[in-house]
C-alpha cells in the first residue's frame, strides 16, 4: 500500500514527489512516456542553470533526485484507476497497470498535456531544433529573426503578439480563417497550406 501514487515523470510529477517524500508519504511514480521536457534543446529560463541546460539532462537530473529521496519509479502503463469502498476507515484507490496492480490513499495525476501536432512533414525532425510550442517559453531563441507561426484563431495571434518584440518579422502560416479583425501590425498573414518543413538550403 502506498500514501501516493503520482502518475507521471515529467517537471509536475517529480516536483510533487519531492513534497510527498519529505512529509514521508511512501511515494510510487509511474510512467510510460517520455517527458515533452526532454525534447527541448535547451532551456535558459530556469532558475540555477547560467549557461541553460538541455531538457533532456533537466529531466534525468529530476529523475535521480526522485529517486535519491525515496520515491520509486516504475516504467508502465496506467489502464485503469477505481476507488474501492469496501474499507470502512477510508476509501483506497487501486491502480492497475499492463503489468501489475497498486493500492494507494491518493493519487496525483501529473501526465502533462499532449500538444496537437499539425499534419506536416518532417515536424517531428526539427522539434528542438528551430521548431517549438510555446512563444513565451522559446521566443528568446529565435531573437531578430524571421519567424512564421502556424495556427489560425486566437491562439495563433496571441503568439504572434508575443513574438513582437523579439523577432525580425513574423507571419502567419494559416488556413485563412484569422478574422480581419485579428490582423495586427507588423504581422504578415499567408493564407497557403503548409505540407512540408525543411532546411533552408
Amino acid at each position: 500500500m502506498y500514501d501516493v501514487i503520482i502518475i507521471g515523470a515529467g517537471p509536475a510529477g517529480i516536483s510533487a514527489s519531492l513534497y510527498t517524500v519529505r512529509r514521508n508519504l511512501k511515494t510510487l511514480i509511474i510512467y510510460k512516456e517520455k517527458s515533452s521536457l526532454e525534447k527541448a534543446s535547451k532551456i535558459e529560463n530556469y532558475y540555477g542553470f547560467e549557461n541553460g541546460i538541455k531538457g533532456e539532462d533537466l529531466y534525468n537530473i529530476g529523475i535521480r533526485q526522485a529517486q535519491n529521496i525515496g520515491a520509486e519509479l516504475l516504467k508502465d502503463e496506467v489502464t485503469n484507476i477505481q476507488i474501492d469502498y469496501s474499507s470502512a476507515k477510508q476509501q483506497i484507490f487501486k491502480v492497475q497497470t499492463l503489468n501489475n496492480e497498486f493500492e494507494a490513499k491518493a493519487i496525483i495525476l501529473a501526465t502533462g498535456n499532449k500538444k496537437s501536432k499539425p499534419n506536416i512533414k518532417n515536424i517531428d525532425r526539427y522539434e528542438g531544433k528551430g521548431i517549438s510550442y510555446c512563444a513565451i517559453c522559446d521566443g528568446f531563441f529565435y531573437r531578430n529573426k524571421d519567424v512564421a507561426v502556424i495556427g489560425n484563431g486566437d491562439y495563433a495571434i496571441s503568439e504572434a503578439m508575443d513574438l513582437q518584440n523579439i523577432a525580425k518579422s513574423i507571419s502567419i502560416l494559416t488556413n485563412g480563417k484569422i478574422a480581419p479583425e485579428y490582423r495586427a501590425e507588423n504581422i504578415n498573414i499567408i493564407t497557403k497550406e503548409v505540407r512540408e518543413v525543411r532546411r533552408r538550403k
